[in-house]
This record gives C-alpha cells, structure tokens and sequence, in this order.
C-alpha cells in the first residue's frame, strides 16, 4: 500500500540531508504485521521514533537503528541517486529508480530464492531522497565474531560457501564483507547491505566482480585477528562454491593479492627466482635506494620484506645492524641458503608487524607496496611509522608515467590488477598523520618509469 502525502516542514532526520522544500512523500508499507503498520504508518512517523546512528554517515547515505515495538530496525536514507546508479539500475535487473529501491529489489529476489535477508519493511521517496526500512538480522556479523573468537573453522566455512553459492546463483554482490555477513549460532547465515547488488542468470561470474568481491572482503578483515592463512582459505572455498575454474581461482587468489603477497613465493623455484633476478636493474635501484638514504651508522634497520636479502649488503655497508622480515618462510629460508642474514629474522605481516612501537631506528620497504591496494599500502606504511624511531623508506609505483599507462590500459581491457599506484603526495599525507615528513625523493626516469623512492624521517623524537 503506498501512501502520498504534502509536508511543509522536514524533521531532524530530513534536515539532516538538506532538503525542506514542499514535496510529494511516497511511502509504502511492505510488512503485513499490524503493528509494524501502526508504528510505520507513514514517513513522518518513522522519522519522529527514537534513533542512533548505526554507522559513520558519507555525504549520499546515512543508516539509523530506530529502536521500535522492543525490536531494533534500520532505516537507511539514500540522499540522491548518483547518475551512473541511475543508469546502472535501468539497464540491470531488478530495475529501479533509486539506490532504496534497488535494496528492496534484490533483497526481495535473495528471499524469493530461500536466501537470508534482512525482512523489509517499508519504502519510500522524498523528493530526491529515498528511503528502506528493514527489521534487523538475527545472529552476528562475521566481523563480530573474529573480534570475539566466536567465529570457528566449520562456521567460517559454511559461510564462504555461502557467498560463493549467492554468486554462482546470479547475485550479483560485490559488497559482500564480514560486515555484512551474519550468521546465528546454530548456522542461518544472511546478508545484508544490497543497494549495489542486481539479480542475474545462474553460472559464473565475471572475473572483474569477483576480484572485486575479494578486495572488499579483505579490506573488512585487514584489521581484524584473523590468520592470512584463514583468510585465504576463505576465499578459496568461496570462489570454489562460486563455481570457477581452478586455473580462474589461481589467478585471481595470486593476482589479485587480497590478503598480502607473500603465498606468491612460498614456492621454492619463484623464491630462488627472485633472488636471481636482472643484476643490472638491481644496482640501478640500490643506486635509487642511496640517493636518499637518510640512515646513520649504528642505527637499527628492519627490512620489510626482506626477500632474498638483497638489501643487506648495502645496509651493513652503511653500518647498520639489520633486522629482516617476510611473510614467506622460503624467502627466510633463501636468505640462509645465500648467506646473506642479518641479525634478526622473522616470519612477519607487514600490516601487523611483530615488534613494538619505536622497536628499531629505521624501517625500509622496497618493491614491496605497489603490490598492495592503496588502503592496505596506507596501512603498511603507517606500521613502519609505528615501529621506526627516526626514519622510514618507501618505493612506490607513480601513476603518472609511460609504464603505469601501459599497466591501466591492459587492465581496462580485462587484464587483472596486479600492481598498484601511489603519488608522493599520498604518501606524504599518511606519513604526516604517523608524525613523519617527507625528506627526499627520487625518481627512476621520472614521468616514464613508475618506481619512486621517499624518505620520510620524525619531525620529533623520541614519542
């Protein structure tokens, strides 16, 4: 039943949004609850019920939890639809005219097939602004769960092949993450957060979603305790029930890197490749590497990740003492078939590195964060800031050069992305927020080849 009404003056909720012209309401109750109906009855009234916000609000969307009839409820407020949404849900089933509508749509498709999905509610339109309201899930979301240690082997795995199953029956959801993941205690699983899903034919999936699909659950897992290895177990069980190919399940676990890099050189033969690799490009990039060295003899230096140990002789001519971490255990083991280990070696995770804040004088990552999404690449450098005294260095791959144009335009035509750019002025940015300053740059042929590499040293120290 929909229900259209004129209103003169928006409530705080409306405000919030900006508008407060004289406009049409569109609301249409979904739930055949009487007092569900009653509560809801029309816009003006869910808007008026008691609230708090359920998430950080961006300048499109805001979600509440409207505490109603002792149960919780989510209402979430779309401010526009952005052009490119307009289009997309014109020409992608089920179409809609809106992001609210197009959540109602697909949540409606996911229950009609047996899914899990939050139970709608009501919807509705004012004036630009849309608007979903749904009762809330039963159980908790995976990202609770491994926050808690309530998330075991059987449980997780279950899940995966939940996702996986979603995608193999033709929903498209690329936001699936363990934020949006629930699950009960005796196993109901159901997602949630559906406003960029659509509704397709049964089979396999584009290789682009699911790369996509595995970016976002890993960006939702990166600061959570959960293993490397757990996580790719995750995601190997999902792309599996996904229905892909292994050699589509290699390729897109290897290329594109969601839980770190170092599964790529686990293998003895890619190891020992690394270590003998072009001679030439490796004096030219220690060359690099000198020109902005900022270290001091005696100080403590931790190389991360250390690889084959190519670093070392230059760290040890310098009078370093050298700590070296990878999160491959055939790189460590390569460093001691060479010869070339330092004082400490561990197995590490740069993005959650064993060692305390101010453990070492300086830190150095080298060929190592173009591998990396921008916001895991963000993370690793803020944990080199954390546990250096004095300095940190970094190489990054530029995005304004011949060889990144090259790497984009192969991607554009369906090349999956396996190196990543970051601009000195991104880097400068993290580092600043970490107490640290940019000190020196320098560029391999600047504008045509995409290495840089930046010092960044403490504007003040010790913390």
């Amino acid at each position: 039943m929909s229900r259209i009404m004129r209103r003169e003056t928006p409530c705080d909720k409306t405000t919030l949004f900006g508008y407060a012209a004289t406009v049409a309401v569109v609301w249409q109750l979904l739930t055949e609850d009487p007092a569900e109906r009653a509560a809801f009855a029309d816009l003006a009234a869910t808007l008026a019920l008691p609230s708090a916000p359920a998430g950080p609000p961006n300048r499109l969307r805001h979600v509440v939890r409207v505490n109603a009839l002792g149960s919780s409820y989510y209402l979430k407020c779309f401010r526009k639809t952005q052009w490119k949404n307009r289009a997309r849900f014109a020409a992608t089933t089920p179409r809609a005219s809106d992001d609210a509508g197009r959540e109602l749509r697909v949540t409606q498709a996911l229950r009609g097939a047996g899914y899990g999905a939050p139970r709608p509610i009501a919807y509705g339109r004012d004036g630009a602004t849309s608007y979903y309201l749904c009762a809330s899930l039963a159980g908790t979301a995976l990202a609770d769960r491994l926050m808690t240690g309530a998330l075991d082997h059987a449980l997780a795995d279950r899940a995966a092949r939940f996702c996986g199953a979603l995608l193999a029956a033709g929903f498209r959801l690329p936001d699936m993450s363990a934020d949006h993941i629930f699950a009960t205690d005796s196993g109901q699983l159901a997602v949630l957060d559906l406003h960029n899903g659509g509704v397709g034919v049964p089979g396999r999936r584009p290789r682009r979603m699911l790369a996509r699909v595995l970016r976002r659950f890993a960006k939702s897992v990166r600061a959570l305790p959960l293993a490397r290895s757990a996580a790719m177990r995750f995601a190997a069980r999902m792309l599996r029930a996904a229905s892909t190919t292994p050699a589509t399940r290699r390729a897109l676990l290897t290329a594109a890197q969601p839980f770190g890099t170092a599964a790529r050189y686990e293998d003895h033969d890619r190891s020992r490749g690394y270590g003998d690799r072009n001679p030439k490009r490796n004096r030219q990039e220690l060359a690099l590497l000198e020109r902005v060295w900022p270290g001091r003899p005696g100080e403590r230096v931790l190389d991360m990740p250390c690889g084959a140990g190519r670093l070392l002789p230059l760290l040890e001519a310098r009078g370093h003492q050298v700590a070296q971490a990878d999160g491959a255990l055939a790189m460590l083991r390569e460093v001691t078939v060479r010869g070339v280990r330092g004082a400490l070696t561990v197995q590490a995770d740069a993005l959650q590195l064993p060692f305390a804040d101010d453990a070492v004088d300086g830190v150095v990552m080298f060929r190592f964060l173009h591998h990396l999404p921008t916001d895991a690449a963000r993370a690793a450098i803020g944990e080199a800031c954390r546990v250096a005294k004095r300095f940190v260095v970094v190489s990054i791959f530029h995005p304004v050069s011949a060889h990144h144009l090259r790497r984009r335009t192969k991607q554009l035509l369906g090349a999956p992305a396996t190196r990543f750019a970051m601009t000195r002025a991104e880097v400068s940015r993290v580092a600043k927020r970490a107490g640290f300053r940019v000190a020196a740059s320098a560029a391999q042929l600047p504008y045509v080849r995409d290495l840089w590499v930046v010092a960044l040293v403490r504007d003040s120290h010790p913390r």
